[in-house]
């Protein structure tokens, strides 16, 4: 198969503690997916404490995202740098500027869309970790999300505030022009976990009542938001009583499935490999972690993406872009909603605008919005 035929996937890893190995299993899992022949770019979005070029061997001063941020560089593309792994570039976040740990929500978005333009067959995203917004949107921007931990108490009760806040962000994010829904997420958002009683079940049923039209798209969000789960130190095959305890509580206090995607093996050696861990994949102490890795990377590149008819749109769309889609499909005829609820549509452009401009050309309307014209 040739490179431009794959299907681009973006991977976010994050994990609501620091210290339990997320920014090297990122780099592992880049190095595992180029070793399989695609063309992999590990973006560094830990703004502020970037780590990951040093996993890599990258010292020596190089081209970083702050030179985006500052407009030094006109694209991400620009700024790609080789690595000693062939078929793994990075975007490195080495150099810190006042400001680029909270970015704003354009710069956000922007970056997004750059990252959505990069040439590669899969771009993994190694974010910060705890629940800060800049790296809940990421998360929740990306196509499939990897939270890590540990079998610890605290690393374990974190990765669950991870994942909450996580959904939460997500329902904020879709549902914040919604005169009823909006509100009543954003009033669980500030509700202590004894007090809140919110489960995405529990969502529906007040929806059923509030606006019965937007319960398909809350079973789109059920289907779509379903975070995996890898467990470093840890035997493959075991499953600790805290992770069990995580996945049940996910299920019965947010009503999610969390799938664990597989653990990672304690290797004490890989602290000697430091600032070369592909050299550490390929030497006789990484072969447990790499082929746990691999055990991995096979359960995640195969999570399907949305299915979308072959029709050629913009490849993504600003905020600016989904606002003046919304108000065109204000003016459009009854009959094209004929099969769908006009107002979920309006909501699913904060969600999956590809697929209402998809849904919208095969009923026949047109617009140089569609196609960035």
């Amino acid at each position: 198969m040739r490179p431009e035929s794959k299907p681009k996937m973006i991977i976010s890893v994050a994990g609501g503690k620091g210290g339990v190995g997320k920014s090297i299993f990122s780099v592992a899992l880049g190095a595992q997916f180029a070793m399989e022949g695609n063309r992999v770019v590990l973006a560094d979005l830990d703004l502020g404490a970037a780590n990951v070029h040093t996993y890599l061997g990258i010292i020596k001063k190089t081209p970083t995202i702050a030179d985006f941020i500052l407009k030094k560089a006109p694209s991400l593309e620009d700024i790609m740098i080789d690595t000693s792994r062939e078929n793994l570039k990075i975007i490195s976040g080495a150099e810190f500027v006042p400001g680029m740990a909270n970015p704003a929500h354009w710069m956000k978005l922007k970056i997004m869309r750059h990252i959505k333009a990069l040439p590669a067959d899969i771009v993994i995203l190694d974010l910060g970790a705890g629940v800060h917004f800049n790296t809940l949107d990421f998360f929740g921007m990306s196509d499939r999300g990897i939270v890590v931990t540990a079998p610890e108490p605290g690393a374990v009760m974190n990765a669950y505030s991870f994942i909450k806040g996580a959904l939460f962000r997500r329902l904020q994010n879709i549902f914040r022009k919604h005169p009823e829904l909006g509100p009543m997420i954003d009033a669980e958002t500030k509700k202590t976990g004894e007090e809140s009683t919110f489960t995405l079940e529990a969502l529906s049923e007040q929806i059923r009542a509030l606006a019965p039209d937007m319960l398909p798209l809350i079973k789109e969000i059920e289907t779509d938001f379903s975070p995996a789960l890898v467990v470093n130190r840890i035997p493959e095959g075991e499953l600790h009583v805290l992770v069990k305890n995580l996945i049940i509580l996910s299920r019965e206090k947010l009503g999610l499935m969390v799938n664990h995607a597989g653990n990672l093996p304690d290797v004490p050696e890989i602290t000697g490999y430091l600032l070369r861990i592909p050299a550490f994949l390929s030497a006789p102490e990484g072969r447990a972690y790499l082929k746990a890795v691999r055990n991995i990377s096979g359960k995640i590149g195969r999570h399907p993406g949305p299915a979308i008819d072959a029709v050629k749109t913009k490849a993504d769309f600003s905020d600016d872009d989904v606002e003046k889609i919304v108000a065109l499909m204000d003016t459009l005829d009854d009959s094209i909603f004929s099969d769908t609820s006009r107002k979920a549509c309006r909501l699913r452009m904060y969600f999956r605008p590809a697929e209402v401009v998809t849904y919208l050309i095969n009923h026949g309307v047109k617009s140089g919005l569609f196609h960035g014209e």
